[in-house]
Protein backbone atom coordinates (compact mmCIF):
# COMPACT_ATOMS: atom_id res chain seq x y z
CA UNK A 1 0.00 0.00 0.00
CA UNK A 2 1.17 3.53 -0.70
CA UNK A 3 0.66 5.89 2.10
CA UNK A 4 -1.99 6.31 4.90
CA UNK A 5 -2.90 8.98 6.57
CA UNK A 6 0.00 11.16 5.55
CA UNK A 7 0.12 11.38 1.40
CA UNK A 8 3.47 13.47 0.88
CA UNK A 9 4.28 13.65 -2.85
CA UNK A 10 7.70 14.49 -3.97
CA UNK A 11 8.64 15.70 -7.44
CA UNK A 12 12.88 16.00 -8.02
CA UNK A 13 13.88 17.40 -11.01
CA UNK A 14 10.34 16.11 -12.65
CA UNK A 15 10.26 16.87 -16.78
CA UNK A 16 8.20 15.70 -19.68
CA UNK A 17 9.03 16.16 -23.19
CA UNK A 18 6.40 15.96 -25.97
CA UNK A 19 7.57 16.41 -29.97
CA UNK A 20 5.94 20.16 -29.50
CA UNK A 21 6.46 21.03 -25.81
CA UNK A 22 8.35 20.38 -22.74
CA UNK A 23 8.14 20.38 -19.27
CA UNK A 24 11.16 22.16 -17.92
CA UNK A 25 12.54 19.92 -15.04
CA UNK A 26 11.05 21.26 -11.54
CA UNK A 27 10.80 19.85 -7.76
CA UNK A 28 7.66 20.52 -5.98
CA UNK A 29 6.93 18.50 -2.75
CA UNK A 30 3.16 18.55 -1.02
CA UNK A 31 2.58 17.80 2.24
CA UNK A 32 -0.37 16.31 3.94
CA UNK A 33 -3.41 18.77 4.12
CA UNK A 34 -2.24 21.04 1.67
CA UNK A 35 -4.32 22.72 -0.57
CA UNK A 36 -2.39 23.98 -4.20
CA UNK A 37 -3.32 25.62 -7.10
CA UNK A 38 -1.78 25.48 -10.99
CA UNK A 39 -1.98 28.83 -12.80
CA UNK A 40 -0.98 29.68 -15.60
CA UNK A 41 -2.41 30.26 -19.85
CA UNK A 42 -3.34 26.87 -21.71
CA UNK A 43 -0.17 24.72 -22.89
CA UNK A 44 1.72 25.80 -19.60
CA UNK A 45 2.01 22.33 -18.26
CA UNK A 46 -0.66 22.07 -15.57
CA UNK A 47 -2.76 19.13 -17.07
CA UNK A 48 0.76 16.96 -17.57
CA UNK A 49 1.89 17.42 -13.76
CA UNK A 50 -1.65 16.34 -13.15
CA UNK A 51 -1.82 13.56 -15.56
CA UNK A 52 1.60 12.07 -14.16
CA UNK A 53 0.71 12.13 -10.68
CA UNK A 54 -2.62 10.17 -11.34
CA UNK A 55 -0.44 7.85 -12.54
CA UNK A 56 -1.81 8.46 -16.57
CA UNK A 57 1.52 9.94 -17.88
CA UNK A 58 4.38 6.90 -17.02
CA UNK A 59 6.88 8.46 -19.53
CA UNK A 60 8.92 11.04 -17.40
CA UNK A 61 12.52 12.06 -16.59
CA UNK A 62 13.60 12.15 -12.90
CA UNK A 63 11.73 10.88 -9.77
CA UNK A 64 7.82 11.29 -8.59
CA UNK A 65 7.48 9.67 -4.93
CA UNK A 66 3.85 9.42 -3.01
CA UNK A 67 5.18 8.59 0.98
CA UNK A 68 8.59 8.27 0.11
CA UNK A 69 8.04 5.38 -2.67
CA UNK A 70 8.69 5.60 -6.26
CA UNK A 71 5.09 6.00 -7.95
CA UNK A 72 6.54 3.71 -10.40
CA UNK A 73 6.38 0.54 -8.41
CA UNK A 74 2.85 1.56 -7.06
CA UNK A 75 1.23 1.03 -10.16
CA UNK A 76 -1.79 0.11 -10.90
CA UNK A 77 -2.58 0.41 -6.82
CA UNK A 78 -2.07 3.83 -7.05
CA UNK A 79 -5.65 4.80 -8.47
CA UNK A 80 -7.31 3.91 -5.31
CA UNK A 81 -5.43 6.25 -3.41
CA UNK A 82 -5.04 9.52 -6.30
CA UNK A 83 -8.06 10.23 -8.47
CA UNK A 84 -8.39 12.94 -11.24
CA UNK A 85 -11.23 14.95 -11.96
CA UNK A 86 -11.04 15.68 -15.60
CA UNK A 87 -11.83 18.78 -17.82
CA UNK A 88 -14.26 16.86 -19.37
CA UNK A 89 -16.53 14.10 -17.81
CA UNK A 90 -15.14 10.61 -19.36
CA UNK A 91 -18.02 7.81 -19.86
CA UNK A 92 -20.61 6.13 -22.27
CA UNK A 93 -23.07 8.89 -23.38
CA UNK A 94 -25.84 6.01 -23.41
CA UNK A 95 -25.24 5.08 -19.73
CA UNK A 96 -27.15 6.73 -17.13
CA UNK A 97 -25.45 8.44 -14.09
CA UNK A 98 -25.93 5.17 -12.11
CA UNK A 99 -24.68 3.16 -14.54
CA UNK A 100 -21.85 4.87 -14.77
CA UNK A 101 -21.10 4.82 -10.91
CA UNK A 102 -21.83 1.19 -10.87
CA UNK A 103 -19.10 0.69 -13.56
CA UNK A 104 -16.88 3.00 -11.57
CA UNK A 105 -17.26 0.79 -8.15
CA UNK A 106 -15.66 -2.43 -9.90
CA UNK A 107 -12.75 -0.55 -10.46
CA UNK A 108 -11.86 1.12 -6.95
CA UNK A 109 -10.85 -1.07 -3.91
CA UNK A 110 -12.29 1.59 -2.51
CA UNK A 111 -15.56 3.21 -3.53
CA UNK A 112 -17.62 4.20 -1.15
CA UNK A 113 -21.55 3.33 -2.21
CA UNK A 114 -23.06 5.60 1.17
CA UNK A 115 -20.71 8.74 0.33
CA UNK A 116 -21.26 8.65 -3.22
CA UNK A 117 -24.90 8.74 -2.49
CA UNK A 118 -24.80 11.54 -0.25
CA UNK A 119 -22.66 13.67 -2.60
CA UNK A 120 -25.51 12.56 -5.87
CA UNK A 121 -28.11 14.44 -3.10
CA UNK A 122 -26.14 17.01 -2.52
CA UNK A 123 -25.06 17.97 -5.78
CA UNK A 124 -28.74 17.11 -6.79
CA UNK A 125 -27.82 14.70 -9.33
CA UNK A 126 -30.64 12.19 -11.38
CA UNK A 127 -29.28 8.52 -11.05
CA UNK A 128 -31.41 8.49 -13.85
CA UNK A 129 -30.15 10.94 -16.27
CA UNK A 130 -28.08 9.74 -19.79
CA UNK A 131 -24.32 11.30 -19.17
CA UNK A 132 -24.96 12.35 -22.98
CA UNK A 133 -28.10 14.63 -22.20
CA UNK A 134 -26.49 16.16 -18.82
CA UNK A 135 -25.61 19.86 -18.98
CA UNK A 136 -21.88 20.92 -18.49
CA UNK A 137 -22.51 21.90 -14.90
CA UNK A 138 -24.12 18.50 -14.33
CA UNK A 139 -21.48 16.76 -16.16
CA UNK A 140 -19.10 18.43 -13.69
CA UNK A 141 -20.79 17.30 -10.97
CA UNK A 142 -20.65 14.13 -11.97
CA UNK A 143 -16.71 14.07 -12.86
CA UNK A 144 -16.15 15.25 -9.19
CA UNK A 145 -18.13 12.76 -7.79
CA UNK A 146 -16.52 10.20 -10.16
CA UNK A 147 -13.05 11.05 -8.35
CA UNK A 148 -14.27 11.90 -5.24
CA UNK A 149 -16.37 8.85 -3.74
CA UNK A 150 -13.43 6.96 -3.56
CA UNK A 151 -12.22 9.50 -0.70
CA UNK A 152 -8.77 9.63 -2.44
CA UNK A 153 -5.70 10.51 -0.50
CA UNK A 154 -4.68 12.91 -3.19
CA UNK A 155 -7.76 14.81 -4.89
CA UNK A 156 -6.29 16.03 -8.37
CA UNK A 157 -8.99 18.71 -10.02
CA UNK A 158 -7.99 19.84 -14.09
CA UNK A 159 -9.96 23.10 -13.78
CA UNK A 160 -13.06 22.07 -12.24
CA UNK A 161 -15.43 24.73 -13.11
CA UNK A 162 -14.46 25.63 -16.58
CA UNK A 163 -17.86 26.75 -18.39
CA UNK A 164 -19.86 26.63 -15.30
CA UNK A 165 -22.01 29.98 -14.20
CA UNK A 166 -21.29 31.53 -11.07
CA UNK A 167 -24.11 29.81 -8.99
CA UNK A 168 -23.36 26.15 -10.45
CA UNK A 169 -19.24 27.28 -9.81
CA UNK A 170 -19.70 28.15 -6.07
CA UNK A 171 -22.01 24.87 -5.34
CA UNK A 172 -19.14 23.04 -6.50
CA UNK A 173 -16.98 24.55 -4.65
CA UNK A 174 -18.61 24.45 -1.59
CA UNK A 175 -19.02 21.09 -1.96
CA UNK A 176 -15.46 20.57 -2.38
CA UNK A 177 -14.42 22.45 0.39
CA UNK A 178 -17.33 20.62 2.72
CA UNK A 179 -15.42 17.07 1.39
CA UNK A 180 -12.10 17.95 2.20
CA UNK A 181 -13.00 19.87 5.80
CA UNK A 182 -13.82 16.36 6.24
CA UNK A 183 -10.49 14.89 6.38
CA UNK A 184 -7.84 17.91 6.73
CA UNK A 185 -5.12 15.38 6.26
CA UNK A 186 -5.61 15.16 2.48
CA UNK A 187 -3.90 16.98 -0.69
CA UNK A 188 -5.24 18.74 -2.88
CA UNK A 189 -4.06 19.96 -6.44
CA UNK A 190 -6.50 21.44 -8.82
CA UNK A 191 -5.19 23.26 -11.77
CA UNK A 192 -7.40 26.87 -12.87
CA UNK A 193 -7.56 29.60 -14.73
CA UNK A 194 -10.59 31.15 -12.95
CA UNK A 195 -8.87 33.06 -9.76
CA UNK A 196 -11.61 33.03 -7.59
CA UNK A 197 -11.38 29.14 -7.46
CA UNK A 198 -8.30 30.00 -6.04
CA UNK A 199 -9.36 32.40 -3.34
CA UNK A 200 -12.14 29.82 -2.38
CA UNK A 201 -9.95 26.51 -2.45
CA UNK A 202 -6.61 27.29 -2.08
CA UNK A 203 -3.29 28.21 0.48
CA UNK A 204 -0.71 27.78 -1.81
CA UNK A 205 -0.06 28.72 -5.50
CA UNK A 206 2.63 27.23 -8.44
CA UNK A 207 2.47 29.60 -11.66
CA UNK A 208 3.64 27.72 -14.36
CA UNK A 209 4.37 29.22 -18.07
CA UNK A 210 5.58 27.51 -20.92
CA UNK A 211 6.39 24.53 -19.50
CA UNK A 212 8.69 26.33 -16.52
CA UNK A 213 7.25 27.33 -13.62
CA UNK A 214 7.82 30.74 -12.40
CA UNK A 215 6.49 30.61 -9.07
CA UNK A 216 5.51 28.95 -5.63
CA UNK A 217 4.04 31.31 -3.33
CA UNK A 218 2.11 31.03 -0.28
CA UNK A 219 -1.07 32.40 -1.20
CA UNK A 220 -1.34 34.62 2.36
CA UNK A 221 1.83 36.26 1.38
CA UNK A 222 0.37 37.26 -2.24
CA UNK A 223 -2.23 38.84 -0.68
CA UNK A 224 -0.22 40.55 1.77
CA UNK A 225 2.03 42.07 -1.03
CA UNK A 226 -0.51 43.12 -3.73
CA UNK A 227 -3.77 44.90 -3.63
CA UNK A 228 -5.77 41.24 -3.74
CA UNK A 229 -4.50 38.11 -5.32
CA UNK A 230 -5.62 38.47 -8.46
CA UNK A 231 -3.44 41.41 -8.67
CA UNK A 232 -0.21 39.15 -7.72
CA UNK A 233 -1.16 36.58 -10.25
CA UNK A 234 -1.66 39.13 -12.55
CA UNK A 235 1.97 40.51 -12.35
CA UNK A 236 3.52 37.44 -12.50
CA UNK A 237 2.19 36.39 -15.77
CA UNK A 238 2.76 39.95 -16.80
CA UNK A 239 6.06 39.36 -16.31
CA UNK A 240 6.78 36.77 -18.38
Amino acid sequence: MIVTRDPDIELRSFSVKYPLFELEPLSIELTAGERVALVGPNGAGKTTILRALSGLLPEYEGDMRFGGVDTRTLLPGLRNHVRVMPERLLGFAGMTVRQHFDLLARFYDNWDRDYEARLTERLEISDAANLGTLSSGTKAKVAFVSAEACRPRVLLLDEPTAGLDPVMRRRLMDVVVESLDEDPGRVLLFSTHILEDVEWLAERVLVLVDGTMIADRSVRLMRADHASLADALYDLLDAH
